[in-house]
């Protein structure tokens, strides 16, 4: 297994240098020490006020960035898309379904050109962030709605990256039956795509042996890969975080040292129980924000940019049996 990193959340910081063993660091060296090849960053709205898509292909383009793959996460948004979020962009313009549906191909189509005509590596590519509610609310709630468009998405995807994996991707990792049951309907609308994509967080989604349950129904089910879109787990117990909860794992405190604990737990609980049924990639979401107060909790780093326990961790022991 190989665990790469969601550089979404890096990109909305502000500049800020790591410190790896007392060594300052920049973005593509920390990568670099973690084996790291592949980041996962979210697109919304061409120029979105949130992340314009600019200064994502910027990121690419610096100095020892330029052989890093991307995995590209269409969000469908002017931000954050999520089972409660699905807002559709403000820009667009139409009276009817006929008119979103082609403000959403020349969205897709935007993106698409954009990251086309750079030398970026397109390993994997999504649209549509944890849709398992729906997207472009509220006329797109219902999955029996938004099926022809994830199926006109996913043509367009072909046609942009042929060498990508399509992700369709959800947060359905707490429900196995939830989650078969909405894998099966897209089995059965035939939708394109190569990898199922589920996010787990014990904080919202519960144990591993519910992971284990879900992923492993789903797989059967679908005869498809798993692939872990997004990991997490806290570094700090900030209540004022909405990354806290109830659920830990294991009862392993949010601590440097428990977030150390946790990731080696989890990766020795899915070589053993669900390792057949995964995508050998899965990523680490936020793992290098740490200047920011909304999203630090589940960096590897602490507030002033020093590694955690956990980051020398990375690809390392355990996650390099295959």
């Amino acid at each position: 297994m190989k665990l790469q990193a969601d550089a979404t959340t890096y990109l909305l910081d502000s500049p800020a240098p790591f410190y790896v063993n007392g060594n300052m660091l920049g973005l593509a060296e920390v990568l670099d020490r973690a084996t790291i090849d592949c980041l996962r960053v979210s697109f919304f709205a061409p120029n979105s006020p949130l992340l314009p898509v600019q200064r994502t292909l910027d990121l690419f383009g610096q100095a020892g960035m330029q052989q890093k793959s991307l995995y590209l996460c269409v969000h469908c948004s002017d931000t954050w898309a999520d089972p409660s979020h699905q807002d559709i962009p403000a820009s667009w313009n139409f009276s009817n379904i006929k008119q979103l549906k082609s403000c959403f191909i020349d969205y897709l189509i935007s993106i698409f050109e954009a990251v086309q005509s750079t030398n970026i590596n397109v390993r994997y590519v999504q649209v549509g962030n944890e849709i398992s509610n729906g997207l472009l609310w509220p006329y797109l709630s219902s999955p029996y709605e938004y099926v022809d468009f994830i199926k006109t998405a996913h043509y367009l995807c072909r046609q942009y990256f042929p060498s990508a994996r399509i992700v369709l991707h959800t947060d359905l990792s707490y429900s196995a039956e939830k989650a078969c049951e909405w894998y099966a309907l897209m089995e059965k609308r035939k939708v394109d795509y190569d990898l199922v994509g589920l996010s787990y967080y014990p904080v919202w989604h519960g144990p591993l042996k519910q992971l284990k349950k879900t992923v492993t129904d789903v797989a059967q089910l679908t005869g498809k890969k798993i692939i872990l879109c997004e990991i997490g787990y806290m570094h700090t117990e900030q209540k004022t975080s909405a990354w806290f909860g109830h659920w830990k794992c294991d009862d392993i405190p949010y601590s440097p040292e428990g977030q150390q604990a946790y990731l080696k737990h989890f990766s020795t609980f899915i070589q053993h129980h669900i390792r057949p049924c995964l995508h050998p990639e899965m990523f680490y979401w936020g793992m290098c924000s740490y200047n920011n107060e909304e999203h630090y909790p589940v960096a590897l780093f602490d507030p002033h940019g020093h590694a955690l326990p956990a980051f020398y961790d990375i690809n390392r022991g355990v996650w390099e049996q295959q």
